[in-house]
């Protein structure tokens, strides 16, 4: 408890300078020790050096300074004794007693009937006695952190020892709600430093119906510096499981940060061992070399869908674990990766051929950006078009595994992409973009198992887009004015039918089987591709005062493109993506695609979110008094997705709300629904009652996988100090 630091700063003092202090009267005794005072009356005894203060007397010694009805020192003695009302002031921070005595030449002192408020909590002892250096006895000690008169609860301790800064030695220790005692320790250690401190932590208690009853977070708290902590800890579950756990977390800003979590349980009925380890670590180092690292691995792969209490902890479908290292070589930006993909959710029964696992080791990478194939010129006038044409280059290598239910895949291919880019603006309105690229790639094998065959090929494109303005008076919603953006936008893309091989040209027809495919190791191929685009942005204005706010309202996007090798259907679907946000409190988002041939739909999704609050006047009195209300919180959510030939529609809400009933009342709902097949996937009730130093909470919890309730009562200021409840069926 921090109250017993403030002793320590009391009396606990070294030999310092002598302090120079303005006041009334100066006593100095032999060894230059300086004690200043100030009274409304004293009486001074000149044959002993004795010293009075009668009436708001204060005393100056070191740092501390002591207020009280009546102050005496005894100079033969050298002991200061205050009596009556006094409080003692030391470095910002006070004590209230009935009294105080304190000796200068052993500096051991006692305060009786000491109060103090410090930190979070308020803080009393009949009497406080410096024993040693490091070293408090503590007589009726008392703590809590109500700050009513009449306390709602309090901790109480006949005998407690204190080494400040250290720790606090309490026996016994007695929990009392108002003046009933509710708990007792017998024995209680106990550290009072400031930050994170190592020590037990506080388990949760409950009970369900497949595992009866548990024990859950019991374990130690270890901190090993202010980067890095672990947290050891276990449950035990009388019908099904005994688990161990650890925790660990590192971070050192601008250097590294990550995490551990690893757990080991056994199942009683099974009578088997399972396990999970994930983590993850990101370290800079001053050459600015970047290294990521993430681990995730499981003893078996229904390990989470059977053992996490999250639902989105229950359905994750895969393991992902790689390491990564990026590194810059001047313009020159390199990156190698080691990945590994594992699919939990694979069926041998269901899809022949399934994916398993997917393994990239390496993935290297290479990479120049785009620079100045010419310099250009320091004199503006002198720049020509051919200024703006920029030059990039990347390599890529890559090596993958992949694994599926009866067979296994393996290649591994290099590729070099080179390309020239350039813009310019003609008549100052029609940007133009022309690009030409060249890739080549070698594999370690093809089809037909011949080693290290290669390819090159090479393409251009040809971008041209405008903007059109205008801008529109409004006065509606509180806008000034609306600007509309129309970027209208042609592509062509071309390459030739023909790429470059070890035995001279060869069709692009025929490249699909001669050479594998895999991540984004494409194959050479002709393409004569017109793409359209047209891009609508609606922004608003808003002047408050002398602020001009400005925003986006709506934006829709419309492409599709026509593929002029094609001659029966040569465009594509036309595609459209359109957002709107009229207001911070809402938006709407939707994707879809239209065949142009058979005049229908082939894609379709709309998202959308409402945001609110304010303040619900429905249960107000009609007592004429004027209220805001009670606040009132809500979100609600939906996600459809139309469902097309072998896809099914998807159509669901997530909706959360949360009203203050009264200042100490409060509810809180959440729910997840499935509209088209009609059922709740998951909702949960929450009634909070504040009260004061105390908190309530009653959680009612339902779902197919986990359903039961959860109660529990805890102190606000120390919300390990609980009671608390937990049934349900998982």
């Amino acid at each position: 408890m921090t109250f017993f630091l403030i002793l320590m700063t009391l009396y606990a003092t070294d030999t310092a300078e002598p302090d120079s202090t303005s006041s009334d009267s100066t006593l100095t005794a032999e060894r230059l020790e300086t004690i200043a005072y100030s009274a409304d009356s004293l009486v001074f005894y000149p044959d002993t050096g004795d010293l009075i203060l009668v009436g708001s007397a204060t005393l100056d010694y070191r740092d501390m300074t002591l207020a009280s009805d009546t102050i005496e020192y005894s100079a033969d003695e050298e002991i200061i004794t205050a009596r009556g009302e006094s409080e003692l002031f030391d470095r910002g921070e006070s004590i209230i007693g009935d009294g105080m005595i304190y000796s200068i030449p052993t500096r051991k002192g006692r305060i009786m009937n000491a109060a103090s408020e410090y930190d979070f909590g308020f803080y009393s002892g009949a009497t406080i006695t410096r024993v040693g250096r490091n070293e408090f006895n503590i007589v009726d000690a008392r703590f809590t952190t109500c700050d009513e008169d009449s306390v709602h609860y309090h901790f109480y301790c006949p005998i407690m020892k204190v080494f400040p800064d250290d720790k606090a030695v309490a026996r016994p220790v007695y929990l009392y709600v108002d003046d009933t005692p509710v708990l007792y320790f017998p024995y209680w250690v106990f550290p009072i430093r400031r930050g994170r401190q190592p020590g037990f932590t506080m388990p949760k208690f409950g009970q369900t119906t497949r595992d009866g009853r548990f024990l859950r977070g019991l374990g130690y708290y270890f901190v090993f510096s202010d980067y890095a902590d672990l947290w050891i800890h276990g449950d035990i579950m009388e019908k099904t499981r005994f688990v161990i756990a650890a925790d660990e977390r590192h971070r050192l800003r601008y250097i590294f940060n990550g995490n551990l979590k690893t757990e080991w349980r056994r199942e009683f009925e099974a009578q088997r061992i399972r396990w999970m380890i994930f983590g993850n670590h990101l370290h800079d180092f001053p050459d600015g070399t970047t290294v990521r690292l993430q681990g995730e691995f499981l003893s078996d792969e229904s390990y989470l869908e059977e053992t996490q209490q999250n639902p989105e902890d229950r359905m994750t479908g895969e393991l992902h674990s790689w390491i990564s290292m990026n590194r810059y070589f001047g313009r020159m930006s390199f990156q190698a990766v080691m990945d590994r993909t594992s699919y939990l959710n694979t069926d041998p029964d269901s899809i022949p051929g399934e994916l398993e696992s997917n393994q990239e080791i390496p993935d290297i990478r290479l990479s120049l950006p785009s620079a100045p194939l010419f310099r250009t010129p320091s004199d503006p006038s002198l720049i020509r078009p051919w200024h703006s044409i920029y030059w990039n280059a990347s390599a890529h290598y890559l090596s993958v595994d992949r694994r599926m239910e009866e067979s296994r895949a393996t290649n591994s291919a290099f590729k070099l992409t080179s390309g020239l880019t350039g813009s310019s603006r003609l008549w100052g309105w029609l940007s133009v973009a022309p690009a030409v690229r060249v890739k080549g790639t070698i594999y370690d094998r093809d089809r037909n198992d011949d080693r290290f065959p290669w390819w090159l090929h090479g393409s251009a494109s040809l971008s041209v887009s405008t903007d059109i303005y205008g801008i529109f008076a409004a006065r509606l919603f509180g806008l000034n004015a609306l600007r509309h953006t129309m970027t209208p936008g042609v592509s062509i893309q071309w390459a030739p039918e023909q790429y470059l091989n070890s035995s001279g040209l060869a069709g692009s027809d025929s490249s699909g089987s001669e050479y594998y495919t895999f991540s984004d190791f494409s194959l050479p191929s002709s393409s004569r591709t017109i793409s359209f685009s047209l891009m609508n942005r609606l922004e608003g204005k808003m002047s408050e005062r002398d602020r001009i706010t400005r925003f986006d309202i709506a934006s829709l996007t419309l492409s599709a493109s026509a593929d002029l090798e094609e001659s029966v259907r040569p465009f594509s679907p036309l595609y459209a993506s359109l957002d709107i946000s009229p207001t911070t409190h809402f938006t709407i988002s939707g994707d879809g695609s239209w065949d142009l041939y058979e005049n229908e739909l082939t894609n379709l999704s709309v998202s959308s979110i409402l945001r609110l609050s304010g303040y619900d006047r429905t249960l107000l009195s009609d007592s004429g008094t004027v209220r805001p209300g009670m606040p009132l919180r809500f979100v609600i959510s939906h996600y459809y997705r139309h469902g097309f030939e072998d896809t099914e529609s998807i159509s669901k809400f997530r909706l959360s709300a949360s009203l203050d009933l009264t200042p100490g009342w409060s509810l809180e709902y959440s729910a997840y629904y499935d509209a088209l097949n009609g059922n709740f996937i998951n909702q949960s009730y929450t009634l909070r009652r504040n009260l004061h130093c105390w908190e309530a909470v009653f959680v009612r919890h339902i779902s197919d996988v986990d359903s039961g309730f959860y109660f529990k009562i805890n102190i606000i200021d120390i919300p390990d100090l609980k009671i608390e409840q937990h049934v349900s069926n998982f």
